[in-house]
């Protein structure tokens, strides 16, 4: 929970604990202590009105908010079910991409759909290398690598190839 929302929340209870403390005090006195807190406070009574309504439309917001779940990929196994997120299925793909030779960075998208994996892959590699067998290399060594690691095969593995950068000499002085 964010610092904010629990700030809001505390002022909720405290307002809450007025509120009931009001209405209590003017339920024993038969209302004329709500009568002349009204004629002597208009200010403060109008300016918790307010402070009751954005607190109240802040919590309806919190309420209504839509909360962010990260995509899990669902793999059946014999003692249950097991849920991989996304996030970390782009990783394995990445650090499978990083492990291939002549690749200098790599940029993973995964897409999980009903009938299984779809990963892309933009790489950035060594310009002395041939292009279409570093592609095959990385397919089937990222779907090797990802089979051994999750037990899943992928439908696609789609490589674009973005860069191709000369590697960094070093100088002598």
């Amino acid at each position: 929970m964010k610092i904010w929302d629990r700030l809001v929340g505390f002022l909720a209870g405290l307002l809450l604990m007025e509120t009931s403390i009001v209405l209590s005090l003017s339920i024993t006195d038969r209302g004329e202590y709500l009568l002349t807190l009204a004629q002597r406070g208009f200010w403060w009574i109008l300016g918790n009105v307010i402070i009751v309504l954005l607190v109240t439309i802040y919590i309806f917001g919190m309420v209504f908010r839509r909360r962010h779940e990260e995509k899990t990929i669902i793999s059946q196994t014999k003692l249950g079910e097991i849920r991989i997120a996304v996030s970390a299925v782009e990783s394995l793909v990445m650090r499978a991409c990083k492990r291939i030779k002549g690749v200098k960075d790599a940029h993973v998208g995964v897409r999980a759909e009903q009938s299984g994996l779809d990963v892309f892959i933009e790489i950035t590699v060594n310009p002395d290398l041939a292009i279409p067998q570093i592609s095959e290399e990385i397919k089937v060594k990222v779907d090797e690598y990802i089979y051994e690691t999750i037990g899943m095969r992928f439908n696609s593995v789609k490589v674009l190839v973005a860069k191709v950068v000369n590697e960094a000499r070093a100088r002598v002085e």
